[in-house]
Formats: C-alpha cells, structure tokens, sequence
C-alpha cells in the first residue's frame, strides 16, 4: 500500500508540474504586486523594530503557502469528479487515509516549491532579511503544507461542483486570510477584534512564519503551533471521513 500511496503522490506532483504558470508563477506575480503598492504607500512606516515592508513580506509568504496548500488537492479532485475518473481512487489498493495523506503531501510539495521560487524572485525586496528561528520555520512550514493540504483534500472530496469549491475559497478562505494579520498586527486592532483574531486560525500559520524569519509574533509560538498541531489532527480524520464516504459514492 506504501507503494502505491507514494505514486499518487507522485502522479499529483507531475500534474502540477505541467502547469507552472498556473501554480506556481500566478501566486509569485501577486506577491510582486502586493510588494510593489506597499512598498510605495507604506514607504517609511515600521512595526515595533520592523520595516512595515519586512512585516507584510513574512505574511504574503504564509498567505502563499496556505493558498497553494489548499488549492492543489481541491481543484484536482474536483476536476478528477467532473472528467469521472475519480472512480480511479476507488479500484486502487489504498486505505482513505493513504489517498488523503498522499494529496496532502503534494500539495505540501507545491507550497514549498512556490514558496522557494518566490523568495528568489522577491526576497531583493527585503535586503538584509535573514532567519531567526530556523527549527520554528520548519515546523510552520511542515504544519502549514499538511494542515491546508489536508483541509483541501477534506473540501476536495466533499464539494460536487467548482461553484461548491469557489465558495469555499472566496467566502471563506479568503476572508479568514485577510483577517489573519497579514498586513497588520492584530494588536492594533480595537477592542474585542483582536481576541476574535486570535480564533482564526490562519492567524497562527501567520504568526509563526513570521516569528521563524524575523522574530515577532502577536501570541506566543508555542500557542501557534500547539493550535496548528491540533487542527491538523482533527483535519486528519475530517479527511478520511471525507473520502470514504466521496468514494463508497463514487
């Protein structure tokens, strides 16, 4: 069964591949856009010790990896349930676990291939931005590529159309990165939206990347990662519930 759980995720890996501009360039191209405006209207501004430039630039990296995370896994398998091969998932010899573990994966692989090319093209953006916690940026990245890999798989096998899938990711996913703190400390937000924010949990994927590369975080590391290790565990089985009943279905 390892076998076969590690060829699908190498099938998803070469899917993705065959569309660079798409999955990989598309995301860099925003980033680049993002830093541009910023870096013209926020010219001069800082965060505690931290060019504002320095503050945005660790959260558009997270923003990244969950978007790519998340959108690998739920496109493909809603494409695979529109062209009708789906039923492919059905007749291999994989437990639901493994199919799910193996599209997580993948999709963990693009955040990071995405996440590499876009420090080359962006990062002369930041000059002299280095990391502070390598271990920490590890552990995001690992957590962050799982749990959104995971997530993407779990809507993937649940949603039946892309308008399901487009929902998702424009009335949800969106709006929950957006309020995570990417552009802002959520210390500087009044009164009980800053304790709001610490409910959202695409906050603490923000909150350690950027800790791990330049060291200031709104809540404590450790509380990140603890929050991030735990959805992860409830997106495990979310995940295999998702594709058995998608499968027995199918």
């Amino acid at each position: 069964m390892k076998n076969n759980m590690w060829a699908l995720y190498a099938r998803e890996v070469k899917r993705f591949q065959k569309i660079w501009l798409d999955t990989v360039f598309s995301p860099i191209v925003s980033v680049i856009l993002y830093l541009g405006v910023f870096g013209i209207v926020a010219n001069g501004r800082s965060v505690e010790n931290f060019s504002y430039l320095t503050f945005i630039y660790t959260g558009l990296l997270a923003m990244m990896m969950v978007n790519s995370s998340f959108s690998n896994p739920s496109f493909a398998l809603v494409i695979a349930k529109n062209v009708g091969n789906i039923i492919d998932l059905k007749l291999v010899p994989i437990s639901a676990w493994g199919i799910g573990v193996a599209y997580a994966l993948a999709a963990f692989t693009r955040g990071l291939v995405t996440l590499a090319i876009a420090l080359l093209f962006t990062v002369w953006f930041i000059p002299g931005l280095s990391i502070q916690h390598p271990l920490y940026l590890l552990l995001s990245l690992l957590l962050t590529g799982l749990e959104f890999g995971m997530l993407g798989v779990t809507f993937g096998f649940w949603a039946k159309n892309f308008e399901s899938l487009t929902f998702m990711t424009t009335f949800v996913m969106q709006p929950m990165i957006f309020l995570a703190g990417v552009f802002y400390p959520i210390s500087t937000l009044p009164g009980v939206w800053g304790v709001i924010s610490l409910f959202n949990p695409v906050h603490h994927n923000i909150n350690i990347l950027r800790y791990s590369i330049i060291g200031y975080s709104d809540v404590s590391p450790v509380i990140s990662l603890t929050v991030m290790s735990l959805i992860s565990l409830v997106l495990f089985f979310l995940m295999q519930v998702a594709a058995k009943r998608s499968l027995q279905s199918a």
